[in-house]
């Protein structure tokens, strides 16, 4: 298991292996991946295109002007989609209640997802998407009266469901940030040891991670002066939605 990068550093460019699989390929730049193609005699590539493209905010790459519509493209799993035989898994068994992947099997997949709930959780009858309101200020590119919201949720839910493993995603890197240091201190303070399985990720690299109970600290808001400025991070790119 490595990353397509730790690839091209370790193994020589031949064929080394049977089967090269890459997951998340919608997430790897296709001029990454493709070294590693080479050194498998079989390929095998995962991913979806209704998740984010690869995010480059933080990452040089090579850029030259060319008409060839090949290098227009981003994601190994684009490109390789043009060539290699696909095949659509339809199956989605992570959300115990049908509310969570509702909106995206309609909007997104078309309704063509088969879904496997949790029959107790069902039986509960109780809504499994819950929102609060938060008077937070944007400032700094962070929101501090919202992370300290989603501090107190977090540590809530570690005192009354113990088994329950937690993750927390913000729509980008600063937030996230900030929740992590709120989160340590206010634990220390309240003498709660983190469990180790608790996550916090900013949107960009949350992708195929898998937790009981997600916070989304979504964070944008009007700034001190009460003008909100229309600027949400991946939202914003081509994709993002």
């Amino acid at each position: 298991m490595a990353s397509p990068e730790s690839v091209s550093a370790i193994f020589p460019m031949q064929q080394l292996f049977d089967l090269v699989i890459f997951d998340e390929a919608s997430q790897c730049f296709a001029e990454r991946g493709i070294p590693s193609l080479y050194r498998g005699r079989q390929v095998l590539i995962a991913g979806d295109t209704k998740q984010l493209r690869p995010f480059e905010l933080y990452q040089a790459r090579w850029d030259e002007g060319s008409e060839d519509i090949e290098l227009e493209i981003d994601s190994l799993l684009e490109l390789t989609s043009r060539y290699f035989d696909t095949s659509f898994l339809n199956g989605h068994y992570r959300s115990q209640s049908l509310e969570l992947i509702d909106f995206s099997n309609h909007n997104f997949y078309r309704g063509k997802l088969q879904l496997m709930p949790d029959r107790k959780v069902l039986e509960q009858k109780k809504p499994a998407i819950s929102y609060i309101l938060v008077d937070g200020i944007w400032e700094n590119q962070t929101n501090q009266r919202e992370a300290e919201k989603v501090v107190d949720v977090v540590l809530e839910v570690m005192r009354q469901h113990p088994e329950k493993e937690i993750g927390v995603v913000s729509f980008n890197q600063p937030q996230q940030e900030l929740v992590q240091d709120l989160l340590d201190s206010s634990a220390a303070k309240a003498g709660l040891a983190l469990p180790q399985s608790i996550l916090i990720k900013n949107i960009e690299n949350v992708q195929g991670d898998e937790r009981d109970v997600i916070i989304f600290s979504i964070g944008y808001a009007a700034d001190k002066a009460g003008k909100m400025n229309m600027h949400f991070g991946s939202l914003n790119i081509a994709g993002g939605e």
